[in-house]
């Protein structure tokens, strides 16, 4: 190698490392937003809200209070409180109804989903069971709707119309600069984990 192409050579690394150095922010909230595969809120025939944090519960109240579902279903597995036998779903239930949500508008599924695929599982018998249910909102946090759009809009029947609807973060826990919040940077990287992992096994 001349010693021009050299010096050549390492311009080209410099200059792109200035590059990405200065376009580090813009690349990092790509990374993030490409998990943020929301939709547009239009109304449906059920609010389905995936068990987790609270924060979901919260906004799924929200939408439903604000006319966007008919009905509203929660689902989720066994919460670890010591010396007791409770779901999420169970749980999630009693606080709508004590947020004013009528009994009669929250299905009364118990879940015992532990994760997102068997999430869907549980919402492919509750759609069997009820075949008036045509339009459905997703509702989760921000960073973990690309991979429930991929397994739910996989498992589910055709018929059925999906709408994501992420946690807003000013309502969430996780941070849009997620690299700034244990939290998020957790979130973030264990979807990137998740998503060949559902991709290869479902």
């Amino acid at each position: 190698m001349t010693p021009s192409h050299k010096r050549n050579k390492i311009l080209a690394i410099f200059f792109l490392g200035f590059v990405v150095f200065t376009s580090r922010e813009s690349i990092l909230l790509g990374v993030g937003n490409f998990l943020i595969a929301g939709d547009e809120l239009q109304r449906a025939d059920l609010i389905h809200v995936l068990g987790g944090d609270v924060e979901r519960i919260d906004y799924g109240i929200t939408l439903y209070q604000q006319d966007y579902g008919g009905k509203i279903l929660f689902t989720g597995g066994r919460v670890e409180i010591p010396l007791a036998d409770v779901t999420y779903s169970h749980l999630a239930r009693e606080y709508a109804q004590a947020r004013g949500i009528p009994s009669e508008s929250i299905l009364p599924f118990e879940s015992k989903a532990t994760s997102t695929f068997e999430e869907v599982l549980e919402l492919h018998h509750v759609l069997a069971s009820d075949t008036s249910l045509q339009t459905l909102l997703i509702v989760s946090s921000p960073f973990h709707l690309r991979r429930a759009r991929w397994i739910f809009e996989k498992a589910l029947p055709p018929r059925v119309q999906l709408r994501f609807v992420p946690v807003p973060f000013e309502r969430s826990r996780h941070k849009q600069r997620w690299w700034t919040a244990e939290l998020s940077l957790q979130a973030v990287v264990n979807e990137y984990l998740k998503i060949p992992f559902y991709f290869l096994k479902y």
